[in-house]
C-alpha cells in the first residue's frame, strides 16, 4: 500500500482519522495541530497547516484530508505539478458521509483508494473522472496496470480518454494478454480494418516500424538492461549503440524498467545521464556479486583485470532478472548491453 498521511483539523475529524487508520491502513500517519496532539498522532511538520500540507504533498503518495474541500484546494494549489507526479488526494467530511477523490484519481490511484475507504466506512464515494462515470477503461489506468509507456503522455491520455468517455470506437491489439480491463475497447481481429477506428491501442514491447497514425503503441516495461562501458564513454555513444541494440533484438527502447551494472560505474557520467534519459532506476552490483554468475557466460580477461569480474552486462542482467537473460552480449564502441526479463513466467530467447 502507498505511503499515506491523514490530516485532520478538528476533534471530530481526528476521531474519524483514527477510525480510518484502524480499519483501512494501520501504517498511516495522522497529522494534527499542536494543541490537539496526543499519543499516536503527529504535529503538522511546520506548525502551520498550509505549509505543512504542501510539504506532506511532496513526501507522501496519498493524502487523506478530513476537512472542507475548499481548504484543501486552496492549500495545495501552489504545489500542483503534474498528473504523473502528484500524489493522490482524498477528502472526507467530518462525519465520513462522503469520500471524495480530489486529485490523481488514475495515476496516483486516488479513485481506487476512495472506493476502498468508502467501503470500510460505509461512505458514499465521489468519483468524477469521465471514464469512470461512463464505466470504461482509461488509457493512463490501463498503462499503469502493465507498467506501460507511451509517447506524449498528457496529450495522448487526454485524446484517448475523451474518445473512450464519449463511446467512440477505440481498438485494441495485443499479442499477449497484458490488458484485462477492455471496457470500451474493441479487440481487433486479424482482418479488421484499422480505418474503422478513431484510435487503436497496440500493446507491444517490440520495435514497431511504420505504424498507422491511428495506432498508439503502449510499451510494457518488462526488461532489465545490463550495461557496461569503458571509462568516460560519452552519453551520445551509449544512446546510439543502445538504439542499435534494441533494433537488433526487436525490442522497443522504452521496454526497460531498470538498468544495472557494476558498482565501478555507479557514478559514470555517461551511464548516469543515459539512465536519466531512459527515466529508469540505475542499480549496481559489486564484482563479488557479479562473479557468482559470471561463469555462465563468456568472460574477458581484460574486463576481469579492470573490473574484477569476467563480464559485466550479462552478469548484471542475470542477477537483476533471477537468471532470465534473453539476449547475448551486444558490444560496440566500448559499450556492452544484455537484457534480462523481469517477469516470473518462462522467458524465450530474443536472439541466439
Amino acid at each position: 500500500m502507498s505511503k499515506v498521511a491523514i490530516l485532520a483539523l478538528t476533534s471530530t475529524g481526528i476521531k474519524l482519522a483514527k477510525e480510518i487508520r484502524q480499519i483501512w491502513n494501520k501504517d498511516a500517519q495522522i497529522f494534527v495541530s499542536k494543541d490537539k496532539v496526543e499519543e499516536g498522532l503527529s504535529i503538522f511538520p511546520t506548525g502551520k497547516f498550509t505549509t505543512s500540507i504542501q510539504l506532506l504533498f511532496k513526501q507522501y503518495d496519498t493524502l487523506v484530508c478530513i476537512m472542507a474541500t475548499g481548504i484543501v484546494v486552496r492549500s495545495i494549489a501552489d504545489v500542483l505539478e503534474d498528473k504523473q507526479k502528484d500524489p493522490a488526494v482524498i477528502v472526507l467530511d467530518e462525519k465520513g458521509r462522503h469520500t471524495i477523490s480530489l486529485l490523481s484519481g488514475h495515476i496516483g490511484g486516488g479513485n481506487q483508494l476512495t472506493l476502498e475507504i468508502a467501503a470500510k466506512l460505509n461512505s458514499c464515494p465521489v468519483i468524477t473522472t469521465a471514464t469512470d462515470i461512463q464505466e470504461v477503461t482509461a488509457l493512463d489506468i490501463l498503462s499503469k496496470t502493465i507498467d506501460g509507456w507511451y509517447s506524449d503522455f498528457k496529450e495522448t491520455t487526454k485524446k484517448v480518454n475523451s474518445l473512450l468517455a464519449n463511446h467512440k470506437k477505440v481498438g485494441l491489439i495485443q499479442h499477449e494478454q497484458w490488458v484485462k480491463d477492455t471496457r470500451g475497447l474493441t479487440v481487433i481481429k486479424e482482418n479488421d480494418a484499422i480505418d474503422l477506428f478513431d484510435a487503436v491501442l497496440l500493446i507491444s514491447d517490440k520495435y514497431e516500424e511504420k505504424l498507422s497514425k491511428k495506432i498508439i503503441q503502449v510499451v510494457p516495461r518488462r526488461y532489465v538492461l545490463g550495461i557496461g562501458a569503458k571509462k568516460d564513454c560519452d552519453f551520445s555513444i551509449i544512446q546510439k549503440e543502445y538504439l542499435s541494440f534494441c533494433k537488433s533484438v526487436n525490442v522497443h527502447y522504452r521496454s526497460i524498467k531498470k538498468m544495472v551494472s557494476i558498482d565501478l560505474k555507479k557514478e559514470e557520467p555517461g551511464i548516469v545521464r543515459f539512465s536519466e534519459w531512459l527515466d529508469v532506476s540505475f542499480e549496481t552490483y559489486s564484482a563479488e556479486e557479479l562473479s557468482t554468475v559470471s561463469g555462465k557466460y563468456p568472460e574477458s580477461s581484460f574486463v576481469k583485470q579492470v573490473t574484477g569480474v569476467g563480464n559485466v552486462s550479462l552478469s548484471a542482467a542475470d542477477l537483476a532478472s533471477n537468471g532470465q537473460v534473453v539476449t547475448g552480449r551486444y558490444a560496440s564502441h566500448g559499450v556492452t548491453f544484455a537484457l534480462g526479463k523481469d517477469e516470473d513466467d518462462a522467458c524465450c530467447m530474443l536472439w541466439d
